[in-house]
């Protein structure tokens, strides 16, 4: 692969910037949020120059979370850094950094290899790679000044993802038909007898690098979830991910062409199943403090949105937009299946679910932006570590 800057000049190259027509369909919002009434306002000069009063943060903890939308974050992470030659904490050889084990340095790929001359403060920018979130161990390798992200899920659409990803009727040796529904039932019956499976119980709080034995009452959760307010500047919400993703924006001081993206590892329609009311009561009650987490930073979001210099609102409209353009743009399709897809496209396949990929159109095959967009997170890492790899040889011989 090769890339160049992702700079909104190159994104002009792609697209046809033009407007594109239709109304933007309002999402729903949590009911005791206040909403201004009357026309929006249009993002002026006056507040595109307070917007830009700030400097554009380089130095990035992204804690990624399973089932989330996390990929999609992280494409937009890598992309970013690639763009401006920044220094990724990277894995040593497979795309994650851990998936049950907390942080440590011995993962890291330029740890391993020149660990003396990368054990400074100042030598790294983004970590976005899987891994179970232990801050010092993270706050000791990375600048004084990094703004630490994640990302949350209503536990109710999140479990129903994980129960499949991680093939929990398998791992808690469930036969029937209905696993997640028997599973739900009796979680205490089958914890006790096969033991607790990681991601099966608060798997928000099991990834931020809690167990769930001290998450046990209101308070222990609510003391977590306290420390974990003053840890992260920013916790963005699945279920609201333009919304998210524009706060994000705002915080890192990045344009509106650094945050585009394509919905990176969805599934396929039919990989997805119904979630009643019923069960998703009982995924609330199995998972408890997931569920307080989550009810905090949507509402987290939705206070932080409308203190935002400019229109949250339009800027939403506006990435949507520009999302559209770059699709039409690019984009043969974004649901094929995997035997359409090209070696560098295809993504990962778990057993009994259909991961959507994307078949580029013929005149965007040799576009970067089009191509760095459509990457699944393999190969994206893949090519950084290459690069990472390189870079090293040449600096250290």
């Amino acid at each position: 692969m090769t890339y160049r800057a992702n700079s909104k000049e190159a994104l002009n190259d792609v697209i046809n910037v033009t407007k594109i027509g239709g109304k933007r369909k309002v999402l729903d919002e949590p009911n005791n949020v206040s909403k201004s009434g009357g026309r929006k306002k249009s993002v002026g000069k006056e507040d595109e120059e307070s917007a830009r009063k700030c400097q554009p943060k380089s130095n990035v903890v992204f804690l990624k979370t399973h089932k989330t939308a996390s990929s999609t974050v992280q494409n937009i992470l890598m992309r970013y850094g690639l763009a401006r030659n920044l220094t990724f904490v990277l894995p040593y050889s497979s795309h994650i950094l851990s998936t049950n084990i907390r942080f440590s340095k011995s993962a890291v790929l330029q740890e391993r290899l020149h660990g003396d001359r990368h054990g400074n403060r100042t030598a790294y920018n983004i970590l976005c790679h899987h891994t179970r979130f232990q801050y010092d161990n993270i706050r000791d390798l990375m600048p004084d000044d990094t703004l630490y992200v994640t990302i949350v899920r209503n536990p109710a659409a999140m479990f129903e993802s994980s129960f499949q990803y991680f093939r929990f009727d398998s791992r808690y040796h469930i036969t029937q038909p209905n696993a997640m529904e028997t599973f739900l039932d009796n979680p205490s019956h089958y914890v006790k007898k096969f033991g607790e499976k990681p991601h099966s119980h608060n798997a928000l709080f099991y990834d931020l690098g809690y167990d769930s034995e001290a998450l046990t009452s209101e308070q222990t959760i609510k003391s977590a979830i306290d420390r974990l307010d003053r840890i992260f500047s920013v916790v963005m919400v699945s279920d609201y991910f333009e919304e998210s993703v524009v706060l994000l924006k705002h915080a890192l001081c990045w344009d509106i062409d650094d945050v585009t993206f394509f919905k990176v590892n969805s599934r396929n329609e039919q990989s997805v199943r119904h979630v009643t009311t019923k069960m998703a009561g009982k995924i609330r009650h199995w998972n408890r403090a997931d569920g307080m987490l989550f009810d905090h930073y949507n509402m987290t979001l939705w206070s932080k949105l409308p203190r935002l210099p400019v229109s949250w609102q339009n800027e939403v409209e506006q990435l949507k937009e520009r999302n559209l353009q770059l699709k039409n743009a690019c984009l043969e399709s974004d649901s094929a299946t995997a035997e359409k897809l090209e070696t560098n496209f295809k993504v990962f396949q778990p057993k009994g679910i259909s991961i959507n990929g994307f078949v580029l159109k013929d005149g965007a095959k040799d576009n970067a932006t089009c191509r760095q967009m459509a990457t699944p997170e393999v190969p994206f890492t893949k090519e950084l570590q290459r690069r990472e790899r390189s870079k090293l040889l040449q600096s250290h011989g």
